[in-house]
């Protein structure tokens, strides 16, 4: 029991640590906020310079935590589709 325990604790500090690692943040949602704005500004080509982080966090405040969990996670299957493909 102790042993599932602490590897529950582990996998949610990982997961913590790795959100904060990739987007400063550990908000799921806004971390979605910066990963949609991310692939705007790699999408459009163009420097946008934090104009678009304010509007993807307008949208994903609307979102439920599990919804922004979701995005996210399928944000990272659509990137890591496209580079092994």
């Amino acid at each position: 029991m102790r042993m599932l325990l602490l590897t529950i604790v582990a996998v949610i500090v990982l997961a913590g640590g790795s959100l904060y690692a990739a987007y400063g943040q550990i908000d799921p949602c806004r971390a979605l906020a910066v990963e949609r704005a991310r692939r705007a500004e790699n999408d459009s080509g163009l420097p946008l310079g934090g104009i678009v982080e304010p509007i993807t966090r307008l949208q994903t405040s609307q979102l439920s935590t599990g919804e922004c969990a979701r995005d996210l996670a399928r944000s990272w299957g659509e990137r890591l589709s496209h580079h092994l493909h």
